[in-house]
């Protein structure tokens, strides 16, 4: 069975053009990882106020757990952060050869 969406390319080399509702889907895509990528660093800079006012408030020794657990959640946000933009990058070319 056919795909009615897709079309050949004129040049004639066998690829198959992305169909157009393909091409919309890898732009929201990319739209979302945007959304993503400002949603972990506004989480980072939440993270990093609160850190300062434990700093400046709290020097119990349960603050100091807090602000470990703190900076390991900064890291994890840094490493999705990464692959987010992978992510956008591989989307980017999806959609630079569609």
């Amino acid at each position: 069975m056919t795909d009615p969406f897709a079309q050949e390319r004129p040049t004639g080399d066998n690829v198959i053009a992305w169909p157009f509702r393909a091409t919309s889907v890898v732009a929201n895509a990319r739209r979302d990882c945007e959304t993503l990528q400002r949603s972990v660093a506004t989480l980072q800079r939440c993270l990093g106020a609160l850190g300062d006012f434990l700093r400046n408030f709290d020097d119990r020794p349960e603050a100091e757990g807090l602000r470990a657990h703190m900076a390991e959640l900064n890291e994890l946000l840094s490493l999705r952060l990464a692959q987010i933009s992978r992510t956008e990058c591989l989307l980017e070319e999806l959609l630079r050869r569609g």
